[in-house]
């Protein structure tokens, strides 16, 4: 028992003993560094009644084989990012489709810290639309949807494959926003 006792005592001595007292520095404050390709855009034009431009870094492509054509999703892989896209045909319903659109957009509400909504209208091609950039931690960050008002409904998310952490994501958000932008300037039905 009286050997027990001294290896214990030892072994707490050397820990003791091997303890430096290293003083804390903290590290420099760092950023997380993101190289953001040129903007440079191509037309999609396929058997949908829609056509418009998308950047060279990002592809149109169909994700779910149980949804129509012409619901597709624009995927951002350097991003991790995707907007899904979803077309309707009107019927007399373009009230119900855009409040069931907003509705679904403020569901958002809970978890967002602001909810900026713009307007866009582009009479020589019949592009009316409303587009919300949801601020904060949530799973959408940004919401679109055109209408001519009389046949056609196209609507946009953009989500990312990643825990929604919006300090974090801000500025990837900030580029492909200008890239939804451009997608809105762009639209034309062909039809």
């Amino acid at each position: 028992m009286k050997c027990l006792n001294s290896i214990a005592f030892l072994l707490i001595i050397s820990l003791i003993m091997s303890c430096e007292n290293n003083k804390y520095h903290p590290k420099p404050k760092s950023y997380l560094r993101i190289d953001f390709p040129e903007k440079s855009y191509y037309e999609i034009n396929d058997s949908c009644p829609f056509n418009f431009k998308i950047p060279d870094y990002s592809a149109w492509v169909k994700n779910f084989n149980s949804v129509k054509n012409c619901n597709k999703t624009i995927i951002f892989p350097s991003f991790k990012a995707e907007i899904l896209c979803d077309y309707l045909t009107l019927d007399n319903n373009v009230i119900e489709l855009s409040e069931s659109f907003r509705k679904m957009v403020y569901e958002h509400s809970f978890k967002s810290s602001a909810i900026v909504e713009r307007f866009w209208e582009n009479d020589s091609n019949k592009v009316y639309g409303i587009a919300y950039e949801i601020k904060g931690n949530t799973a959408c960050n940004y919401a679109f949807a055109l209408t001519d008002s009389n046949k056609h409904f196209f609507s946009g998310q953009l989500l990312f494959q990643t825990a929604p952490k919006y300090d974090s994501l801000k500025p990837s958000i900030a580029f492909i926003k200008k890239d939804i932008e451009a997608i809105i300037a762009s639209f034309e039905w062909s039809n």
